[in-house]
């Protein structure tokens, strides 16, 4: 059965835009910026560089955010595709948090000492600060998906065997 974008709803289409634009901007190599500017103690020289969001442990925030994407997707347009009983809301929410904190950590704990050595600077650039926005967006448009779908959190802890209670004294 084929769906057309307009007719999902508007949480889902919030959903798949944000993942896709994370997904782009991730492959963008300013995700990371190192930036040495000599200014005063080194005339004339200034060099920047970047990497993208596939480094690190960025890399499993980036596969959960596309797995967060993919089942949004999946959900809106072959939803007869996927198993029944899995609160699948659920699962893109978790995902899609997981996936975005992992990238947002990774951006500003890289790992790269600058050792207090004045014009080095080391930090997420513009392709980080748009992924970070789209990767937050993306979980709170599963979040309200999930609000919406009416699914419930699971049981952990549900005991259907319990014993009956001793009886009185």
């Amino acid at each position: 059965m084929a769906v057309d974008f307009k007719s999902l709803g508007k949480f889902e289409q919030g959903a798949l835009i944000a993942g896709l634009i994370a997904i782009i901007v991730s492959f963008i190599s300013k995700y990371v910026v190192v930036s040495i500017d000599g200014g005063k103690d080194i005339p004339g020289v200034s060099f920047s560089n970047g990497i993208s969001a596939w480094h690190s442990y960025a890399t499993l925030g980036m596969l959960l955010i596309v797995a967060a994407t993919v089942i949004v997707g999946v959900k809106a347009f072959a939803k007869e595709n996927l198993p029944d009983g899995v609160p699948w809301n659920l699962v893109a929410l978790v995902a899609a948090g997981l996936g975005t904190l992992l990238v947002i950590l990774r951006a500003f704990f890289n790992g790269v000492e600058t050792g207090g050595i004045s014009g080095v600077d080391v930090g997420p650039g513009w392709s980080g600060y748009l992924l970070f926005v789209a990767g937050i967006a993306l979980t709170v448009f599963t979040f309200l998906s999930f609000k919406e779908s009416g699914e419930k959190l699971p049981e952990v802890n549900k005991n259907n065997n319990t014993p009956p209670a001793p009886p009185a004294a």
